[in-house]
């Protein structure tokens, strides 16, 4: 076991160094590679991207869309040299991670169900996603709909297994009325008057206000996440990586090393 992670060691030292001469053209050529889910890549990466390009335009950028396992995957076998995700976390094993920012979990409820009659002081209005006031809300009472249907994420993705917990936090297992792989197809999909939804708040940031769905903060702590972006722990980081960092105002965070020392 010491001679495999002896020999490993050295091929990174090889591919390192290979990178390193590679990234002495300092921006003026070069590919960044960056993964994330379908949300992330088509709104929040597309607009940090498009920023990078208008400083750095010799630097060539590939994008990868993908769920956290081919992610993490492309990060260990560094056909991607950075992704962003909230099932990553602080000390995440073979990473070295960045806190991008915050993010609330809220309800979705489509328009149509009566239970929405029942709790329209809780609604959140479009401004109140918009101007970040979702904490100032009172959060509704989420045992009220343990007879709803919901949409859920597919296992793996992080909002199934935050959501189903937060229902079993409320004291109720949800009644799943489909299982979905993409968020914005779940936000859509609700939107047809389906099932209720767990979403992120800042999915209304990227889309017109949709009046086929009602808005409800969750008081449970689950509903609030971070987004990371993460790099190989040990991998030499290019000028490029640490340049879209610098852009995005990501915060560095502790590394898996630093966790195992601890």
């Amino acid at each position: 076991m010491y001679y495999i992670r002896s020999v490993e060691q050295i091929f990174q030292i090889q591919r390192n160094t290979e990178n390193y001469f590679k990234d002495l053209q300092n921006l003026k050529g070069g590919t960044l590679s960056i993964g994330g889910s379908s949300f992330f890549c088509s709104f929040v990466l597309a607009s940090l991207i498009g920023e990078f390009k208008r400083l750095h335009p010799a630097v060539s950028i590939d994008l990868l869309e993908g769920n956290i396992r081919e992610l993490r995957r492309g990060i260990q076998e560094e056909s991607l040299d950075l992704i962003i995700e909230t099932a990553l976390k602080t000390g995440e094993p073979g990473m070295d991670t960045w806190l991008y920012t915050e993010e609330s979990i809220i309800l979705a409820v489509p328009a149509e169900f009566e239970i929405n009659k029942k709790f329209q002081p809780y609604r959140l209005t479009g401004n109140d996603l918009l101007a970040g006031n979702i904490l100032k809300k009172e959060p509704v009472p989420l045992e009220s709909f343990c007879n709803t249907p919901f949409i859920m994420m597919k296992p793996g993705n992080d909002m199934n297994g935050r959501g189903l917990q937060i229902c079993r936090n409320a004291g109720f297992s949800p009644k799943i009325s489909m299982q979905i792989d993409q968020v914005m197809t779940s936000f859509n999909i609700a939107a047809q008057g389906i099932g209720a939804v767990f979403i992120r708040d800042s999915i209304v940031k990227y889309m017109p206000e949709m009046e086929r769905l009602v808005y409800y903060r969750i008081g449970d702590p689950l509903a609030r996440r971070q987004i990371f972006f993460g790099v190989k722990h040990g991998r030499y980081m290019s000028t490029a990586v640490r340049e879209f960092l610098r852009l995005s105002g990501a915060r560095k965070c502790g590394s898996s090393a630093e966790k195992q020392e601890g």
